[in-house]
């Protein structure tokens, strides 16, 4: 196993899935490419007594801040001994996320699931199980426990 590719959202989620890629990295020696998507915003746009949710691209304060973010997990790995790279996506689809781990040739992917019902997933989906389904390598999976 060369290249784990850690997806990575900033949310509670990230040191465990961190800590895991640190984990197999060392017993397999392996690099770990940290891949953060910097999400679209979601804004609500009211007409008349109805309103809609539209998205955004996100601004270059945006992307600045999470790449400073991703630098810095980045930088906590290469300390502990894990040779370590970071990517940012903006705004991509789990296609979009796969083809760049694909690029990386990517021998294990490792995604967080958070605990949303089965009602979230249906209305907004769930990365986690999108990249299950369509993923060409292992993909661990670490639960938000």
């Amino acid at each position: 196993m060369k290249t784990i590719v850690a997806l990575v959202d900033f949310s509670d989620l990230t040191f465990k899935v961190l800590k895991q890629a640190h984990t197999l990295a060392t017993a397999f020696k392996s690099q770990v490419v940290i891949l953060h998507v910097v999400p679209r915003e979601p804004v609500v746009v009211d007409v008349g007594l109805a309103s809609a949710t539209l998205t955004r691209n996100p601004d270059a304060e945006e992307i600045a801040k999470d790449g400073k973010q991703l630098e810095d997990l980045c930088d906590s790995l290469t300390k502990n001994g894990v040779t370590a790279t970071a990517r940012q996506l903006q705004a991509s689809s789990v296609d979009e996320i796969l083809d760049e781990s694909r690029r990386l040739e990517a021998d294990l992917i490792v995604v967080g699931s958070h605990k949303h019902g089965a009602l979230y997933n249906l209305l907004v989906g769930s990365i986690a199980q999108d990249v299950l389904k369509q993923a060409f390598c292992p993909v661990l999976v670490v639960p938000n426990v």
